[in-house]
């Protein structure tokens, strides 16, 4: 389960050093191998997601399932798959990132990991913060509902 934001930089070389709280949570050695990059299949969101390959075992199975619903089910799993590759860990925990990718996302020298329990999510600094200035007003009443105030007689 990945959780946390960590500020990192990225080099000259596109690569990104996986910070040691994330690889904390990585304990099978198949998924120690490396990260399937893909960009955010939210419209507008522009930032990278990172799975672990039985993470993106599981992405794959469900985008499978949802392509047999689609009417052209080739076209749309090339959609998914063209937007994404599977990037290795080299011994010093970094991640080269695609220069598509790096586009795409708006990546420079400074980004934001952010943990999404199943996921990382890979930000520009200041996208990050623009998507998220409204999130505490937009989430409030589920947030009331799911953590009660434990002195509050329900």
């Amino acid at each position: 389960m990945f959780v946390g934001e960590f500020t990192h930089a990225i080099d000259e070389k596109n690569r990104l050093v996986l910070p040691a709280k994330f690889r904390a949570f990585i304990t099978d050695p198949e998924d120690k191998k490396g990260f399937f990059i893909v960009a955010s299949p939210i419209p507008g969101e522009h930032c990278l997601r990172l799975y672990t390959m039985s993470g993106w075992k599981q992405v794959a199975a469900k985008l499978r399932e949802e392509a047999n619903k689609a009417k052209d089910p080739a076209r749309y799993l090339r959609f998914f798959a063209s937007r994404g590759e599977f990037g290795a860990l080299d011994s010093q925990n970094r991640l080269v990132v695609p220069q598509k990718l790096m586009d795409y996302a708006g990546l420079k020298k400074e980004i934001l990991m952010v943990g999404n329990v199943d996921w990382i999510e890979v930000w520009n600094v200041g996208e990050y913060r623009a998507a998220t200035e409204s999130l505490d007003e937009e989430i409030g009443d589920r947030n009331r509902a799911m953590w009660p105030n434990p002195e509050s007689k329900a």
